[in-house]
């Protein structure tokens, strides 16, 4: 047995949070139940959990600001989130909360089978558990330490950041191969609240780090933009 958690579950439904909290018991985990985004906020402002299980149920844009704030407190890290969603809004990235990420986070299909349940919990805090422990996020042969607030190339080359390009180059790195949108990065990077933000704070931010890149003989590209797409970060064979 791993080490002991303090789990959330966010969800209005009894029936799931007896699920979770079953899941939770059989891995030997505590567990706190939070059965709106206003009770889930109190929760999280008294304790710090190491992972949330959200229930798509909730409203998105409820979702949305809950992670905001939670985001905002630079005091403590993010946790992982489980979210709990019928298979059909599971199989369209778009339908997914914008502060998903799939290599960090985990998703299970409803109704909940317990079983499957406490796997997935048990994969994404091992993941975390050894991400932290090295402070890494690695793609291919680029790696970045969110310790240094730096990118790592096995070549040797290294990139300092400022605390915005680590949140933004983060992201796109948790979505590797994927094109985040604009509007996407602007609610996970800065915050802002739905299509509020401008698309030239983006840009300005990636073109900040291409410049770097291409200082240490890099491959600027490696943040790929496609128009109406947006952004992502493609490991090339340079």
């Amino acid at each position: 047995m791993g080490s002991t958690h303090q789990l959330l579950v966010l969800s209005p439904d009894s029936a799931i949070l007896q699920a979770v909290s079953s899941s939770a018991s059989s891995l030997g985990h505590d567990m706190l139940s939070a059965r709106s985004p206003a009770e889930a906020q109190r929760a999280l402002s008294r304790v710090q959990v190491g992972l949330i299980c959200l229930d798509s149920v909730i409203p998105e844009s409820e979702l949305e600001e809950l992670w905001r704030w939670l985001a905002s407190d630079r005091r403590r890290s993010t946790p992982p989130i489980v979210l709990m969603a019928p298979s059909s809004a599971i199989a369209v990235a778009s339908t997914l909360p914008s502060f998903f990420r799939r290599k960090r986070d985990g998703l299970v299909t409803k109704p909940i089978d317990t079983a499957s349940l406490a796997r997935e919990i048990a994969r994404v805090l091992d993941e975390r558990s050894g991400e932290e422990a090295g402070g890494l996020l690695r793609v291919g042969s680029v790696s970045l330490d969110r310790t240094s607030q730096q990118i790592l190339f096995d070549r040797g080359a290294t990139i300092d950041l400022t605390p915005t390009e680590l949140r933004l180059v983060d992201a796109l790195m948790e979505c590797a191969g994927e094109y985040l949108a604009t509007d996407m990065l602007l609610r996970q990077v800065w915050h802002f609240p739905p299509e509020t933000g401008g698309a030239e704070i983006v840009r300005a931010h990636v073109s900040n780090i291409r410049r770097k890149l291409r200082a240490r003989g890099e491959d600027p590209q490696l943040l790929r933009t496609i128009p109406y797409r947006g952004y992502a970060f493609v490991e090339t064979s340079q």
